[in-house]
């Protein structure tokens, strides 16, 4: 409003000029002038009332699911009702929150003349891990003479994960060399009924031959059979993501700990273990053990939007959601600090009978003697232990015991 304000002031400052002149000169060019200005006027006042009446604003991104480092190629579209040239208009978009600092918003000149619709690209480079979400486009339009200029915000959503990027593990040795549970197998030709060991919940891909009827009629939901050959090799890996454990921390060492579990999960997929993840930020996250394309892309939307976050203990976390993870199932802590706590928690469900592997990611190349030392007493009460450098992550292949 500031901007038609002043043009205005500046139109009506020309009409009384040009009357003036054409009143006080007379004469056919003095009054064509004054003619003139009127026309221009209404050229004016038909560019301020029309420049936005009819204009529509689309935004497309070419892909919703990328890989970290990757591009995101973004297309507006400016489409008008109105084919006669009003002037030109420029494009502002708004870069999510975690980009403001890196990249300056994007900023397009448009000069549409007769053109109806009228479309732009542009290139977001690099996109580093995590959840984006682009928002109102911004639209400012002027006359082609500079006397008026309007700004419109045009609520837009559009939304992408950008997935964390890892390593293909050749080996995870969790000390004896297996993960829990028996050997997977992962094409049966037959169903013994004699063999069935027990049921669990259904799980999307399971036959019809395969589901427990009376099991399932007691009202807890669909029940499917577990054969004793059909034992499964199940891992859950717990990300510590409690924000004080990370405080006076580079940011990188909570990415290695993140590319660590998609490096874990994406070696648990390949070799059809079923795997699970647990964390709580803001919310609570707990994606039971399973495996499947779909599985593999649920556990990677969570590691796509987590974040160092977490305002629960990290360790009263654990000691709870441990409790319901059934027996036979592997432990897999992923976190950066090492106290007391941590420690006396992982002996203590390890001599319950849990199977307990800890990755310990840490910024040092060299690891205190305080860490060694706990590493050690983890080690004595049967807990597998591994210690992974943040600068490592290029030279990972295989991620054994301690």
């Amino acid at each position: 409003m500031k901007e038609w304000t002043s043009g205005k002031i500046k139109a009506i400052a020309l009409i009384v000029t040009t009357y003036a002149f054409a009143k006080f000169q007379g004469g056919f060019a003095s009054w064509f002038l004054f003619y003139s200005s009127l026309v221009f006027l209404a050229y004016e006042l038909f560019a301020y009332f029309l420049m936005f009446a009819g204009l529509e604003v689309e935004r497309e991104i070419d892909r919703t699911r990328l890989r970290e480092g990757e591009d995101v190629i973004v297309t507006v579209r400016l489409k008008r009702r109105i084919w006669f040239p009003l002037g030109w208009n420029m494009v502002i978009e708004p870069l999510p929150d975690r980009l403001a600092g890196v990249f300056e918003p994007h900023r397009q000149l448009i000069f549409p003349w007769f053109k109806r619709s009228v479309e732009f690209r542009y290139v977001i480079p690099g996109l580093p891990r995590g959840y984006y979400h682009l928002q109102a486009c911004v639209i400012c339009g002027g006359d082609f003479f500079g006397f008026i200029e309007r700004r419109r915000t045009y609520p837009l959503f559009n939304d992408f994960l950008v997935y964390p990027r890892y390593r293909e593990l050749t080996n995870w040795s969790l000390g004896d060399g297996n993960f829990s549970g028996t050997v997977h197998v992962s094409h049966r030709h037959s169903d013994d009924v004699a063999a069935v060991r027990g049921v669990r919940d259904y799980q999307r891909g399971d036959r019809l031959s395969q589901i427990h009827w009376r099991a399932s009629a007691r009202g807890t939901g669909l029940k499917t059979k577990e054969f004793e050959h059909q034992a499964m090799n199940q891992v859950v890996f717990f990300l510590d993501v409690e924000k004080e454990r990370y405080r006076n921390k580079p940011p990188q060492l909570f990415e290695t700990a993140v590319k660590l579990t998609a490096s874990l999960t994406a070696y648990a997929n390949r070799n059809q273990y079923h795997y699970g993840l647990v964390y709580k930020q803001k919310d609570r996250v707990a994606i039971p053990p399973a495996c499947s394309p779909a599985h593999f892309f649920r556990v990677f939307d969570q590691l796509a939007r987590v974040m160092p976050e977490g305002t629960d203990s990290f360790i009263r976390i654990l000691s709870r959601e441990a409790l319901e993870q059934p027996p036979g199932v592997t432990l897999t802590v992923i976190t950066a600090r090492l106290d007391k706590a941590l420690v006396a928690l992982l002996t203590q469900l390890s001599q319950r009978g849990r199977r307990v592997h800890l990755l310990y990611v840490h910024a040092d190349p060299l690891l205190t003697l305080e860490e060694k030392q706990a590493l050690r007493l983890l080690a004595s009460g049967r807990v597998t232990c591994k210690s992974v450098p943040m600068s490592d992550f290029e030279e990972w292949k295989r991620i054994g015991g301690a």
